[in-house]
């Protein structure tokens, strides 16, 4: 989340947030402390002043029935009214006095707010105070005034006490609603100061940990990218430039590290070119290499100059000594240094030019010198010091210790070279020289120091690269071994799931045919079950038809006992009758006769209608529990059928799957068999790279660079042979004609294999 964000977003968020927290927490206690204002405002304004409102009128009250009291004791009969040294009326306009003022503090305090129950209490004094004043005061005060002292008591104790007290009863009731209405008040005032410190207490405890949590994480993120860049600063201090610097982050960090990765790639470009030029003037003793000032600016520009300079001056300084040291070889002294050059090029240059300035100066005298060293290189012959003295000498001197030296800087310089032409590199120039040569043994032994190290690296990368491979060469034939038996397995795999794939399309037909026979033996059974249910109800309906019938043969056999009562009441009538009834008797006998077979025949066919009627309900329930099992028959067949049809779908879609499986198997076989062949072909790439690293092993063993006796010559070995290279080669050949079928699988095999 704050990875993307500037650490000056990451602070502004933050204020954000500690800022709505503060005006949270300002907002619900300025809330508490508003609600609490109100609350003591409340209970200041309405009920603290009205409170002392009303003990003022109660004690103005209390002071007129003392006023009324001592205006009483001004009646003559009495004792006390000689020690009175002021009228009644004294009394008496005190007690109006208050009347008003009580009447005017009443009216401040109804303008303050008043609850239900205050109104209701503050009526009821009102009408109670009225009536104190207007029918107890002001009639005891006016019998006062008249003289009327015994009905003015009389007034003082049937009215004035009664009703004072009522009245003072009511403003008491008024002062104790004021101290209630004030506590509950007080108790909400409490409840919103808790509520308000909850709230405020769980806001700032929310926002500090919030705050906590949220500063937490901004200075790990910052501490953690800044720590990042802290390493990489330091790595680059320390002339590591190959730190991994993310540069993901989109804030300063990031701008930061974003910025060391810039400075870290130019001082790698840098030091690339300054490790090229030092090593082309060091190694090759070519100064032409130079720094390319394309796309440079600031101090690499700089930095690039300079060392071109450098480079220039050194090569322009070297090719001048070596002009004039050639033209003093070959003795020719019309060669000097005319270039401008400051530092050692310019007491170089100054030393050879006077060299070359003093030797022409006795050129005539040191001619068959210079003749014979620059003709036959010989520096045998030397100035005869017979008979010179002075300059003469001095100068015979020097150039007999310049041919002595010249003789033994040539002679080391020749020993050198001669053992670097042997591949010697343990010969150095020992010797110490002044000038140019002192010059050309630095650069000769220079020279010889970075060869030896040049070789030393390249045995070393030599062997390195001799064992990794010798290793990668095993590694390939070992690979190719095990891909070969893969290979193997797979074809074996592919033939397998060709057989179970042949296997199971063959059970899906079956289960296909299976479903089919099913399907016709569940229409065959629900076909029997309409046909066994057509005949449980032909079965019922016989059997209601000869319970029926039954009833019917039972009515019958009621007619014909009916009947025989009826021939056997006609016969008996007949014999009374007598002879007249003769013919009637044989008439009813008949009947009788009648009656009786037809009783007969009528139990008979109940008996066996009675029996079929048993038998058809046994056939009724055999038909019954034949249609039931019938039933089950074609529940289970369907379930059958559904299993079956199951069974299908499910061996359709093994068979497809199995297919895919054949599939994947076949193209695991190609991609195994392409393996293969690359395996060949890298461990023959490994094998030819083993052949270069010994071929470059026997060229540097060449150079000796140490006492010893020289470098260690890798000992060759034969190339590991790549195990199983013939089935490989095969296999690769099987891959390639795969190929030609499969163009599209062969293209994206080659796009995979390229990756790999």
């Amino acid at each position: 989340m704050f990875k993307n964000l500037t650490i000056k977003a990451r602070l502004i968020y933050l204020i954000a947030f500690l800022s709505v927290a503060l005006a949270i927490v300002g907002f619900v206690g300025l809330r508490g402390m508003g609600q609490s204002n109100d609350g003591l405002r409340s209970v200041y304004q309405d009920r603290t002043i009205p409170l002392d409102q009303i003990a003022e009128i109660s004690d103005l009250m209390a002071e007129n029935i003392r006023q009324l009291h001592l205006a009483g004791m001004h009646d003559p009969r009495m004792e006390e009214s000689k020690l009175h040294d002021h009228p009644i009326a004294m009394h008496t306009d005190k007690i109006e006095q208050n009347i008003a003022e009580i009447t005017k503090v009443w009216g401040n305090y109804m303008e303050t707010y008043l609850t239900p129950e205050e109104k209701r209490i503050a009526e009821e004094y009102l009408a109670a105070r009225k009536d104190f004043v207007q029918n107890g005061l002001l009639v005891a005060m006016d019998l006062y005034k008249q003289g009327r002292y015994p009905e003015a008591n009389a007034q003082m104790v049937k009215s004035v006490g009664p009703k004072g007290a009522k009245a003072m009863e009511l403003a008491d009731d008024l002062k104790t609603l004021q101290i209630d209405v004030a506590k509950e008040e007080y108790e909400k005032a409490e409840a919103a100061y808790l509520s308000a410190r909850i709230i405020s207490f769980t806001s700032i405890a929310l926002g500090i940990s919030l705050a906590s949590l949220i500063g937490f994480m901004l200075i790990r993120n910052i501490s953690r990218s800044m720590e990042a860049a802290q390493k990489v600063a330091g790595a680059i201090a320390n002339g590591d430039l190959s730190s991994n610097i993310d540069t993901s982050q989109q804030d300063e960090v990031g701008v930061l590290l974003q910025s060391l990765k810039a400075m870290q790639d130019s001082l790698r470009a840098i030091v690339a070119e300054i490790k090229n030029i030092v090593e082309a003037a060091a190694v090759r003793g070519d100064f032409s290499v130079k720094m390319d000032l394309t796309g440079k600016a600031g101090y690499t520009k700089e930095l690039s100059d300079l060392l071109n300079s450098l480079s220039n001056v050194s090569e322009t300084g070297l090719n001048d000594v070596t002009r004039v040291a050639t033209a003093l070889a070959n003795g020719d002294l019309s060669q000097k240094i005319t270039g401008d050059y400051a530092g050692v090029f310019d007491r170089t240059k100054n030393g050879v030019n006077g060299t070359v300035d003093a030797l022409t100066k006795i050129v005539d005298e040191i001619k068959a010198i210079v003749e014979d060293a620059a003709v036959r290189g010989s520096f045998a012959t030397k100035m005869d010091l017979t008979g010179k003295a002075g300059y003469t000498k001095e100068l015979s001197d020097l150039l007999n210790q310049l041919s002595n030296v010249t003789d033994g800087a040539l002679a080391d310089v020749l020993r050198v070279a001669n053992a670097l032409a042997k591949g010697d590199l343990t010969q150095s120039i020992t010797k110490d020289y002044a000038g140019v040569f002192g010059e050309t043994k630095d650069a000769l032994n220079g020279t010889v120091s970075n060869l030896k190290e040049l070789v030393g690296q390249i045995k070393d990368s030599t062997d390195t690269i001799n064992t990794a491979s010798k290793e990668i060469a095993s590694g390939n034939a070992d690979l190719s071994q095990r891909t070969e038996e893969q290979a193997s397995s797979l074809e074996e795999t592919a033939s397998s799931m060709e057989e179970l794939t042949s296997t199971v399309k063959q059970n899906a037909e079956n289960a296909k045919q299976a479903n089919q026979l099913a399907i016709g033996a569940s229409d065959v059974a629900g076909k029997g079950g309409a046909v066994v249910g057509e005949v449980v109800t032909t079965m019922s309906s016989i059997n209601e038809s000869s319970r029926k019938i039954v009833d019917i043969i039972s009515v019958i056999d009621g007619i014909a006992f009916q009947t025989n009562i009826l021939a056997l009441n006609a016969a008996v009538e007949a014999a009374r009758a007598g002879e007249q009834g003769r013919g009637f008797a044989v008439v009813a006998g008949e009947v009788r006769n009648l009656a009786q077979r037809s009783a007969a025949a009528a139990k008979e066919i109940k008996t066996l209608i009675g029996d079929s009627v048993e038998k058809v309900e046994g056939g009724s329930k055999l038909v019954a529990q034949a249609g039931q099992t019938m039933e089950e028959i074609v529940t289970s067949i369907k379930r059958v059928t559904d299993i079956m049809s199951e069974i299908t779908a499910a061996s359709t879609e093994q068979s497809a799957g199995i297919e895919q499986v054949n599939l994947a198997i076949t193209q695991m076989d190609e991609v195994t068999q392409q393996n293969a062949a690359l395996v060949e072909e890298a461990a023959a790439a490994a094998e030819s790279l083993e052949e270069q690293a010994q071929n470059l092993s026997v060229a540097v063993a060449t150079f000796k660079v140490d006492e010893s006796g020289g470098m260690a010559v890798a000992v060759r070995r034969a190339p590991a042979p790549v195990a199983h290279a013939g089935p490989a080669r095969k296999a690769a050949s099987k891959v390639s004609a795969k190929a030609a079928a499969k163009p599209k699988a062969k293209a994206a095999d080659d796009e995979e294999w390229e990756e790999f």
